[in-house]
């Protein structure tokens, strides 16, 4: 019996070591087992996240490509429009002096110019008691002076101004002329048109030939803005820049001077018609009278224009003030 007893100890020594080698046996083949593998999955299944991120970066080329398209359209709106008009708030003239290398000409295009020597160039001016610098036509020789080319009126000037005209001229003379014949524009002998500075005082005047003159002294011929007296009068400053404006307000039958955008004096045209006389029709002249050529601003003093514009109206009192303002602004220095 004893016998038998170890022989069963035995026994379930041999079933419990197999026992246990089944469970080692069953536990390795699971952890084969396909239903785990799975988790061997989870990491590739992280990789799809990453690069999702990565086509997620053409978002921020997106962001890039923003900047670009932004920046032109913004640009044109500060640049100035190439068709916005230059005399918006102002009477657009007829005729305006413009320079380029070398030479003078009409900005607007409607007139022809010549140049009789001169030098257009940049010069040193005195405004208000300040220099600055301005392009401009310069003339320090009897021989410098510019004509505007009115061929379209040639055979009819009286029908350029019988509405009105108006004479502008921005400009620095280095001297009180010693003697007469200082033509700021003019075309005038007898009649027609003369802007100038008269006598040996510097009087600034704008006259106009009349009918209702016998042409003879004191009125030669015109009605003048200021009095006839040379001697008297707003005169012109020498070594300053100016501005000077003379017109012929046919409708309302006035002769006018402004200085400096005010009103210098005016005259009333009265009863007669505008008187051509001897006047050459088909030139205004710029520092010389077209009719009359030995009168000639370089003759008496140097000067230096900077601005001379020809409106076939006459100006209001508020127009005239507004374009004295913008010569002004065109040569002050930026603060």
């Amino acid at each position: 019996m004893t016998k038998t007893l170890k022989h069963r100890i035995g026994f379930k020594k041999i079933l419990a070591i197999l026992t246990a080698a089944v469970i080692c046996i069953a536990l390795a083949a699971c952890s084969k087992a396909p239903g785990n593998e799975p988790a061997k999955t989870d990491k590739p299944t992280d990789v799809p996240a990453a690069t999702d991120a990565a086509t997620q970066a053409p978002v921020v080329t997106d962001a890039h490509t923003e900047k670009p398209t932004d920046a032109p359209t913004a640009e044109p709106t500060e640049k100035p429009d190439p068709t916005a008009n230059p005399y918006e708030g102002m009477p657009e003239p007829y005729f305006d002096l413009a320079f380029r290398k070398d030479e003078v000409y009409d900005a607007l295009g409607n007139n022809d110019m010549e140049m009789e020597d001169g030098e257009v160039g940049e010069f040193t001016v005195n405004l208000d008691g300040k220099e600055v610098k301005v392009t401009g036509y310069r003339g320090t020789d009897d021989d410098d002076y510019m004509f505007i080319l009115l061929d379209e009126y040639a055979s009819d000037f009286p029908g350029f101004v019988e509405d009105g005209v108006t004479y502008e001229i921005f400009l620095q003379i280095d001297e009180i002329p010693a003697a007469g014949g200082g033509m700021l524009i003019s075309n005038g002998n007898g009649g027609g048109t003369n802007m100038a500075i008269r006598g040996t005082q510097g009087q600034i005047n704008f006259n106009v030939g009349s009918t209702a003159q016998d042409g003879t002294y004191p009125g030669s011929g015109y009605i003048y803005a200021q009095t006839n007296d040379a001697s008297q009068g707003t005169k012109i400053e020498a070594g300053k820049l100016v501005h000077v404006l003379g017109m012929y307000d046919a409708v309302n039958g006035m002769v006018r001077l402004y200085y400096n955008g005010e009103l210098a004096s005016e005259g009333e045209f009265g009863t007669g018609n505008f008187n051509m006389a001897g006047t050459h029709s088909g030139k205004l002249g710029i520092g010389i009278n077209a009719s009359f050529q030995t009168e000639r601003l370089a003759n008496v003093t140097a000067f230096t224009i900077v601005k001379a514009r020809v409106y076939r109206q006459a100006l209001t009192a508020e127009e005239v003030a507004a374009v004295y303002q913008n010569c002004v602004k065109a040569v002050t220095p930026a603060e």
